[in-house]
């Protein structure tokens, strides 16, 4: 029985790729036919769309197999999602910290997103850290390199100062965490 409901979850799977794949197809058709090209802006979704396939393909299979395709589907999506973001804006730069939002925060949305729809509440709270830690690398890297090092040719205009402010930072950082830490273990 097992097998069987593996078999039917795999051919749907095929199913909805290959319909997915007829309506890109149609879609592309139409735009050559009226002479509107992807250009610029539309590579990107060469990215997103077989990320969102992947995430679907892993929502279909579900099991242990979904639990890794589904994250691995995000991760994909979101890397389409900065690479149309960048494209457009023409800031490239952000790869310098855009990472984050692919590893981990990607995947802890995938993790969440398939636990909520499966109904798994560890899988819910785990990615739920994911994404959190990823955000806050992503905005912390933002800070950083954008108005501190100045990476994209704007920020505080600190220009020599900005290296050692942001050492300065990190270190008062690192030192109130060390100290919160070591007052809570002798607790």
């Amino acid at each position: 029985m097992n097998d069987q409901s593996n078999e039917q979850g795999l051919s749907g799977v095929f199913i909805g790729l290959g319909v997915l794949l007829i309506v890109l197809g149609a879609l592309f058709f139409a735009g050559q036919a009226i002479g509107f090209g992807l250009g610029r802006f539309g590579w990107p979704f060469f990215v997103i769309v077989p990320g969102l396939a992947v995430s679907g393909a892993g929502l279909m299979v579900g099991g242990h197999a979904g639990e890794r395709i589904t994250p691995l589907g995000a991760a994909v999506t979101m890397v389409g999602a900065i690479l149309l973001y960048q494209n457009a804006a023409d800031h490239f730069e952000s790869w310098a910290y855009a990472w984050a939002l692919v590893f981990p925060t990607s995947i802890g949305l995938g993790q969440m997103i398939y636990g909520s729809l499966k109904e798994r509440k560890d899988m819910v709270a785990s990615g739920g850290r994911l994404a959190l830690i990823g955000t806050a690398l992503f905005m912390l890297g933002a800070f950083f390199f954008e108005l501190v090092v100045g990476i994209s040719g704007s920020g505080f205009g600190l220009g020599r100062f900005g290296w050692p402010l942001g050492l300065v930072i990190l270190g008062i950082v690192l030192l109130v965490g060390g100290l919160l830490y070591r007052l809570k273990a002798s607790r």
